[in-house]
């Protein structure tokens, strides 16, 4: 059974794209059983979806406020961070204190830290996502972001961003950063993730839910660890909980 889902969004992206209130998903969780739920809406640099430096504050006293009012429940405050160029920086820079999780993800949409790197690192990744140069550049951005930061989770990894899996791999594993297995997006094959699995590498499953109906849905994923045969014993929020590299040394 899934014990936690560290994935989900809620109205604090704009533009509602998370169609649930802090509270809406975390009585969803509850009512399917979770343990744990993490509130992850988009980063600050999203140009059409990210949580706002002004909302900020505001997500985290409502987190706090649903921390009283379910004690029944775990709930992490967090962001689905987004890189931001092929060098690994990353908009958790400024906001990771303030975080209980650490999600980090490709988007598309995302404001650049500079002018150069929307044409080197975002529009390339539109028009040569298959070429040579491009895998060597987005998985040396993933390999410096592991280094730099806590990163506790990396969400839909190889969507819309495709990367050497097993170099990513290998660094998330002697690092201690999951896997996510996304119940949006299908991007890994069964092969990928036994391979994967072999590396060292830990998964969670997590929904990436935007709205509280979905909340701990992982159908999709659960299908795909039962065509290639994974043993459940990898994925460490069924069952189980898993613990996170950035709340390590807290």
């Amino acid at each position: 059974m899934l014990w936690g889902d560290y994935h989900t969004h809620t109205t604090y992206s704009r533009h509602r794209h998370g169609k649930g209130t802090v509270a809406d998903n975390v009585r969803a969780a509850l009512s399917c059983g979770l343990k744990e739920i993490a509130l992850t809406d988009h980063g600050l640099r999203h140009i059409t979806y990210g949580m706002t430096t002004k909302n900020l504050p505001r997500f985290l006293a409502e987190v706090e406020r649903a921390r009283r009012d379910y004690p029944g429940i775990k709930i992490y405050a967090g962001l689905e961070a987004n890189f931001l160029s092929p060098r690994g920086e990353t908009d958790l820079d400024g906001a990771a204190d303030m975080l209980d999780i650490r999600v980090c993800g490709f988007h598309k949409l995302v404001r650049p830290l500079r002018l150069g790197d929307a044409f080197s690192f975002f529009l390339a990744n539109i028009l040569t996502k298959n070429s040579r140069k491009a895998l060597v550049r987005n998985t040396d951005a993933y390999l410096r972001a592991l280094e730099k930061y806590e990163i506790d989770i990396i969400s839909h990894p190889n969507h819309d961003c495709r990367i050497d899996l097993a170099a990513v791999g290998r660094e998330a594993a002697a690092r201690g950063t999951y896997i996510e297995l996304n119940g949006r997006h299908r991007s890994m094959t069964g092969d990928d993730l036994l391979m994967l699995a072999d590396l060292g590498c830990r998964f969670v499953m997590d929904s990436d839910a935007h709205t509280p109906a979905r909340v701990g849905d992982v159908a999709v994923q659960l299908e795909a660890v039962k065509e290639c045969g994974l043993p459940m014993e990898y994925i460490h929020n069924w069952d189980r909980l898993p613990e996170f590299r950035s709340g390590r040394a807290k």
